[in-house]
């Protein structure tokens, strides 16, 4: 197949990718990625602390980060940076020492195993039935352990988020930098990164 003829393909099968059609279902998956906290917009009490360490000013308020100057936009980029990456290691810590709560899809497998629990306790049902229901079971525990084991699909998002806030930081930092060099500011020896 061509380059032209492969990319034609491409394109016909993205018009058919819509997504979510109903507002319910978009609604849902909007808020997919901020379940856990990880990707989610920083509070303001921290992004405020945080622009007050970087511009090294403790009464720092509201019209002060108004301020229309490249110094304050990259500093307060910086402060937006900071707060998120450490929600992402918050969050990717508090997973794998196992103190985070449970995603969505974890208790709805729950729900699943209990409600087929309770109908092979209660219902009357064949030999052959039941196996078919202990089996169901065993595989939405796997499922479940997949989800949450370490190295699994929510480890692996987690980190993949850490990742990215510590990159976004790290392009906010060298701007930060930039623009205090623009400036003409420099930063005391002992605050110069190697």
């Amino acid at each position: 197949m061509t380059d032209q003829a492969i990319s034609a393909r491409n394109r016909a099968n993205a018009t058919q990718s819509t997504g979510p059609r109903s507002e319910a279902g978009r609604a849902a998956v909007a808020q997919n990625a901020r379940q856990h906290g990880a990707t989610a917009r920083p509070d303001r009490e921290r992004v405020a602390a945080w622009a007050r360490v970087i511009l090294d000013t403790l009464d720092l308020g509201p019209i002060d980060l108004m301020a229309d100057d490249t110094l304050t936009r990259s500093a307060l980029a910086l402060a937006v940076a900071e707060a998120r990456f450490a929600e992402a290691t918050r969050a990717l810590d508090d997973f794998e020492v196992g103190t985070a709560p449970p995603s969505g899809k974890e208790n709805s497998i729950e729900e699943q195993i209990t409600d087929i629990k309770a109908m092979l306790d209660e219902m009357p049902m064949s030999a052959r039935n039941r196996r078919t229901g202990i089996s169901l079971i065993a595989r939405l525990q796997k499922s479940r352990n997949r989800e949450t084991a370490q190295g699994g699909r929510r480890h692996r998002l987690l980190k993949r988020y850490w990742r990215e806030a510590r990159a976004q930081r790290k392009r906010a930092f060298h701007e930060w930098l930039a623009s205090l060099q623009a400036q003409g500011t420099s930063l005391p020896a002992s605050d110069k990164t190697a």
